[in-house]
């Protein structure tokens, strides 16, 4: 049976339209040019509308009634503008991830990556790189402490995860979680999680393999600070980014990654036309990057 919805219903939504302030095309591409120069993320015509809410819950927060008056802020000199261009890149930034996201990376990790750095480095250092809210750095640091460690016990690992929106690295750090981001998690690995009241919180050993920070990946010298780094977790980050600033962001990270070392990418990304630095790896069911050794040097720390 059809159900006709009276179009009286649909009138507060129109009333609220039409109060707020214009978003025209030009105004949505001077956005758009500020958000790709801040952070290299390009926002397709198709997302004005989803551009549009995220500045208006901002400027709702500012009690700001215009866009250009937004723009104003956000374009102005010092530690208050620069505050707000950060919680902007928050509100666009979308954070969807869970434990152990495509598990054959971590199978090729454990079984056949990390045994072969071992062999020549005692001390190991991970990167999560576009981490959101810590999901993927933890599942690094449990499949290292379940799997690795207690095969090679004299090998140092030290995990970073980094993200642009400092919400979401807050969110790693306290290191509390819902049940959806346990989704597809191997039941082997749930001790790690300690349930209370519906939250579940990463037991302290993990985290204590951890650290988490904000970073741009636009930013060359900031991603050249995270060098050497011998494992370089970066997956379904690449796509949000132009093709110019794709290949910018490839070959910073490349320069971070130790001669030897091996980068995971998302199972729908490649870098086959971006960079021709690192050598494709096959694993069961999945791929893999590795840098040449001796080949392209690591900037010193």
């Amino acid at each position: 049976m059809l159900r006709f919805t009276p179009p009286e219903v649909f009138l507060p939504f129109a009333e609220a339209a039409r109060q707020e302030p214009p978003f025209g095309q030009q105004t949505f591409r001077r956005f758009r040019e500020l958000i790709y120069q801040l952070s290299g993320i390009y926002v397709a015509d198709n997302r004005r509308y989803f551009l549009k809410t995220r500045l208006l819950r901002r400027m709702q927060v500012l009690g700001l009634s215009s866009f250009e008056e937004y723009f104003a802020l956000l374009t102005e000199p010092g530690p208050d503008a620069a505050r707000e261009r950060q919680e902007l890149l928050n509100s666009i930034v979308v954070v969807e991830t869970h434990f152990f996201r495509s598990p054959e990376h971590f199978t090729a990790l454990v079984r056949s990556v990390l045994p072969e750095l071992a062999a020549r480095r005692h001390h190991l250092r991970l990167w999560s790189a576009g981490c959101a809210t810590g999901e993927e750095a933890y599942s690094l640091a449990m499949v290292v402490h379940r799997e690795f460690l207690p095969a090679f016990p004299g090998v140092q690992v030290e995990i970073l995860g980094t993200d642009l929106s400092s919400e979401a690295i807050a969110t790693a750090q306290a290191g509390r979680y819902f049940p959806p981001s346990l989704h597809g998690m191997p039941a082997e690995y749930r001790p790690y999680l300690q349930e209370s009241g519906g939250e579940y919180r990463v037991v302290p050993e993990i985290r204590a393999l951890v650290r988490f920070a904000v970073l741009n990946l636009l930013e060359e010298a900031s991603v050249r600070s995270m060098a050497p780094v011998d494992v370089l977790f970066c997956r379904n980050v690449l796509l949000y980014f132009s093709p110019e600033v794709r290949k910018r962001v490839a070959s910073h990270l490349v320069d971070a990654l130790a001669p030897g070392g091996y980068l995971f990418v998302g199972a729908t990304e490649t870098l086959t036309g971006i960079t021709d630095a690192v050598q494709l790896v096959h694993f069961v069911r999945t791929l893999a990057y590795r840098k040449p050794e001796g080949e392209l040097q690591v900037p010193a720390r």
